[in-house]
């Protein structure tokens, strides 16, 4: 269920006593569907590329937050998965482990490490051929998803509606100096953010990927 301004609107009118209506806090839910966003790995999505001979790094997408994910594509498949393709995880390495490593063994083969900094992912070894590499990443909650603005096209599921409502509450509160509702609206929606947190479980590197995931 799509999660729409116009319900956060009444939620914030029902429970300040106001009357916004139409665009006059579009800038607020932006603001507290990105700020949402920044608390965990709540958005998540997936890309995937091809590998170049002896080529050692691999720009990762604009709107990347964190890198859970990276993994090669397996030939040897398992038949009670119905052949469906596996993407077999690469370990991950701190990138100055990576450099001292790679300094010291540079000989290009099949990747079993990587790293990743400053927008681009490193596989260790460096590519012999062409691999099928795979990524899952989170990312934070664009201002603009085309031409519509954030409070447009709101990206979080249902489940995080009543966080979304608590973080809108505590910003207009806030604006408005209504500094006691405001502390009570930020606990609401601290303590939302951690049940949504632990909703999410640890993201195993060690875990193998079906296509499609």
């Amino acid at each position: 269920m799509s999660i729409l301004k116009a319900e956060l609107i009444a939620v914030v009118n029902k429970t300040l006593h106001r009357g916004y209506t139409g665009t006059a806090l579009d800038t607020e839910i932006t603001a507290t569907v990105k700020d949402l966003s920044t608390y965990g790995n709540f958005l998540q999505d997936e890309f995937k590329r091809l590998t170049i001979i002896d080529r050692d790094y691999y720009s990762l997408p604009d709107n990347l937050k964190d890198l859970l994910f990276v993994g090669m594509k397996s030939y040897d498949i398992d038949p009670l998965l119905n052949n469906a393709t596996i993407y077999k995880p690469l370990v991950y390495e701190r990138f100055e482990m990576y450099k001292r490593n790679i300094y010291y063994s540079s000989t290009p083969g099949t990747p079993t490490r990587y790293t990743w900094q400053s927008g681009y992912m490193y596989p260790r070894p460096i590519p012999d051929a062409v691999y099928n590499m795979y990524m899952w990443y989170s990312y934070t909650h664009p201002e603009m998803i085309g031409e519509d603005k954030a409070c447009d096209n709101i990206l979080f599921t249902d489940i995080y509606r009543e966080a979304i409502e608590m973080g809108l509450c505590y910003k207009v509160a806030l604006g408005l100096s209504l500094k006691t509702e405001a502390k009570d609206f930020l606990t609401l929606y601290m303590n939302q953010i951690s049940m949504r947190k632990a909703d999410i479980e640890e993201h195993a590197q060690i875990c193998a990927y079906r296509d499609g995931f």
